[in-house]
């Protein structure tokens, strides 16, 4: 009897880890599918609209890098299932409103937001550039998508978050890191920034 219910918690126990362990198939361009596990997974998503897909990477990929970086202090790099980023802006450029998870780095972890077409009526843009805005929580994201390059600003209450893609060996990553002020100028003298008095005299 205590070996059956042994088997029967540890099922219980792998059951409730599954969330957090899915595993999808995600394809980075025409030729490569493979089995990656899913981040964010543990978030609700309708896998049956468009939405993104996000598989974390090591940051070692970014050794094959096409370009020189300059990375942020603290960054997650992610790969993205093309068939199904595709399905996203194409829904999206086509008017519709589509909700998918974005992965933040902490504290602020895997949101939902809900995006619509950022397409101004007479605004005038590059031919394949795609703009979206979405809302969480009262929270505010931009997305842009031109030339197989996408880039985001995340305004997570207090904190904001910027997304870049890079490629390195051929295949595009997207960099998602926490946008830091700029460090103070240590040269700027604090006295610059005080007007200048000049005192007039006139001859009575």
């Amino acid at each position: 009897m205590m070996r059956i219910v042994l088997i029967g918690a540890i099922a219980l126990g792998l059951a409730s880890c599954k969330g957090s362990s899915k595993v999808a198939s995600a394809r980075q361009d025409q030729n490569t599918t493979e089995r990656k596990k899913l981040s964010c997974a543990d978030v609700h998503v309708d896998m049956n609209t468009p939405h993104l897909d996000w598989f974390e990477e090591n940051k070692a990929v970014l050794n094959k890098a096409n370009e020189v970086l300059v990375l942020p202090k603290n960054y997650k790099v992610f790969s993205l299932d093309t068939a199904q980023f595709n399905s996203f802006f194409n829904a999206v450029q086509s008017g519709n409103t589509v909700i998918t998870v974005i992965p933040l780095p902490a504290p602020a972890d895997c949101q939902l937001f809900t995006f619509t077409n950022n397409m101004q009526k007479g605004a005038k843009l590059p031919q394949g550039m795609i703009m979206a805005v979405g809302e969480s929580n009262g929270q505010k994201a931009a997305l842009n998508y031109y030339r197989e390059n996408l880039t985001a600003h995340i305004n997570w209450f207090d904190m904001k978050f910027e997304m870049m893609t890079v490629k390195a060996n051929g295949l595009p990553y997207v960099i998602v890191y926490e946008k830091m002020p700029p460090p103070p100028d240590p040269h700027k003298n604090k006295n610059d920034d005080k007007p200048e008095i000049i005192e007039l005299k006139y001859d009575k």
